[in-house]
């Protein structure tokens, strides 16, 4: 059976079109801090500004990036995806896991990430970025994103990106926290590429129709 195209209005498709080139042009964090309000000082000068130090590697970024960070720092397992989520600064991580197994060291949690998104757009970009390093077996399970029934507001909503078919007697942690770094690694930039070939997609219809009308 094939896939019929979508028949949204052209006014839906700018939509997307807008919030992807929104996506494109948010900074980095080489040019400004992703950590929403860190005053970490570095340097000689003790700079609250400077992005010398900002990587998921910085001292501190496990506390910055939590709403509790004496109580619950982001657990190291789970940092690299959760700080990749914090330089896209449209899609804000709002709970995180690393993972965890039992006494009997079978897993009873999963690493796993939840996420607002400004636009569900979005979700579909993390989506398609998973599925391809999975079918490219860069990761060694398949994660996917979920959409949760509930969320802080109601004008918002959640996802949660999770490696799914996961039993405890036949998955190891390590392997699925090494799949959080893998899809950590490249997320930034593949996402953006993602993006940059919706636009070019859209870009490329709208000029093909302005010419069928002419």
């Amino acid at each position: 059976m094939r896939i019929k195209d979508d028949c949204f209005k052209v006014e839906q498709k700018e939509v997307v079109k807008i919030a992807l080139i929104d996506l494109v042009n948010q900074p980095s964090d080489r040019q400004a801090r992703p950590c929403p309000g860190c005053r970490f000082a570095v340097g000689n000068n003790h700079s609250t500004t400077s992005t010398a130090h900002c990587s998921a590697l910085c001292p501190v970024v496990s506390q910055q990036m939590s709403s509790d960070p004496q109580r619950h720092p982001i657990e190291p397992g789970i940092v690299p995806l959760v700080y990749a989520f914090y330089t896209m600064r449209l899609m804000m991580p709002c709970w995180s896991c690393e993972g965890h197994i039992d006494h009997e060291g079978n897993i009873f949690k999963t690493p796993k990430l939840w996420f607002y998104a400004t636009n569900e757009f979005y979700a579909k970009l993390v989506a398609q970025y998973v599925s391809t390093l999975r079918g490219e077996l860069k990761i060694a399970h398949h994660w996917s994103v979920r959409l949760l029934p509930f969320s802080q507001s109601m004008f918002t909503t959640t996802y949660s990106l999770e490696p799914q078919d996961i039993t405890p007697d036949s998955t190891d942690l390590s392997s699925l926290q090494n799949d959080v770094h893998v899809i950590a690694k490249g997320f930034r930039r593949e996402m953006l590429n993602l993006a940059k070939h919706y636009i070019q997609r859209a870009n490329k219809n709208s000029l093909k129709k302005d010419k069928q009308s002419r």
